[in-house]
């Protein structure tokens, strides 16, 4: 009763702040599917489910800007996960949670937020960051997994490493009509030590005449300061023309402590078969050394047709295969279930935006 309350003293409050400045705004995104999934068992077991953020990852949030004069402005985002499959959400803002300025130097915003490697992968994603739990570039580029990485970083304790807690991040304004530059830092917030958990990196991009290029170098300790995670990202979008466009990336995180090396190699197409249809593949090879050996591959194909602006029926596929049935192959392939060398998923969902 007592968190029901809260949460529309919340809402009230920013109802309020709503009509007061109409730069404020309502948004989110909701979407749900239905899965069947082979080898989920040691005994090759299905599994049927519905399921949520196949397509993209359910959320809402508000976000808004006031005009300051002279170009600049103050702008906030407060952003929570949504699980449309139970009616749940996250911790409240759990996403994002940030406020800042911009203008012409720029924009700089503080708080809870996205790492410099996940920005950088979602730019060229092969798949267009859908089945965000299990897409490689996300679980294991951009370090949205716990386990694995969930240790380092201003975040430590509190999430994975995707986003970033006590953060400062700073977009320089594009120069020669496409280059882009961009630096991050998040505060560990430990007495007598600022290097533990904190986090480091910066970015550069390019992006003209249908061409992105982006790249970024990032940097996480741990909370004792005695271990580094470095992570690299890069990637290449080209669009070829209106119907086709391939997009290429690479993504690797290393511990300097063990000296286990993850990389993913992402390659995909999208086809515009028509206005309102959207075909795309794609192929993610993972990898591990350092440690030890192990790898997996993911091939994906998505049918997009949307029936609005806002709102789109959607289909996919996808097969994994590890190097062998052992966990730390299976690790990679980021949805076999324990036992098993292959799985495969097939998914029907509905998005909408609003």
């Amino acid at each position: 009763m007592k968190k029901s309350l809260i949460a529309f003293a919340v809402l009230g409050a920013f109802a309020s702040a709503a009509s007061a400045q109409s730069s404020v705004v309502l948004y989110g995104i909701v979407d749900a599917s239905t899965s069947y999934m082979s080898n989920q068992t040691t005994t090759g077991g299905k599994k049927f489910s519905l399921d949520n953020s196949n397509m993209s990852s359910s959320r809402w949030g508000f976000k808004g800007s006031e005009d300051l004069g002279n170009g600049l402005k103050a702008n906030f985002q407060l952003e929570s996960s949504l699980s449309v499959d139970t009616g749940t959400a996250g911790s409240l803002f759990d996403r994002i949670a940030t406020v800042g300025v911009s203008g012409d130097f720029g924009t700089l915003n503080m708080g809870r937020q996205t790492n410099l490697a996940y920005d950088t992968l979602i730019q060229v994603d092969p798949l267009n960051v859908a089945h965000v739990g299990t897409n490689p570039n996300i679980a294991l580029g951009g370090l949205n997994n716990a386990t694995l990485y969930g240790t380092h970083g201003s975040s430590n304790g509190f999430s994975s490493a995707t986003r970033q807690n006590n953060s400062v991040k700073y977009a320089f304004p594009s120069v020669l009509g496409g280059i882009n530059f961009g630096a991050m830092y998040g505060f560990g917030e430990k007495a007598g030590d600022a290097s533990a958990s904190s986090y480091m990196g910066a970015s550069a991009g390019f992006n003209q005449n249908g061409l992105t290029a982006v790249f970024s170098y990032g940097q996480m300790k741990d909370a004792t300061n005695s271990s580094t995670l470095r992570v690299y990202t890069g990637g290449a979008k080209f669009v070829v023309n209106e119907e086709f466009t391939v997009k290429v990336t690479y993504a690797e995180n290393e511990l300097n402590t063990t000296g286990r090396t993850i990389g993913v190699f992402g390659a995909g197409v999208d086809y515009m078969l028509t206005p309102q249809t959207t075909l795309t593949a794609a192929y993610y090879a993972n990898r591990r050394s350092g440690d030890m050996k192990a790898k997996a591959d993911q091939y994906v194909a998505v049918a997009k047709y949307a029936l609005s602006k806002r709102t789109a029926f959607y289909g996919s596929f996808s097969y994994a295969k590890a190097g062998t049935t052992a966990a730390k192959d299976q690790e990679l392939g980021l949805f076999i279930g324990a036992g098993n060398k292959t799985a495969t998923r097939t998914t029907v969902g509905l998005l909408h935006a609003f």
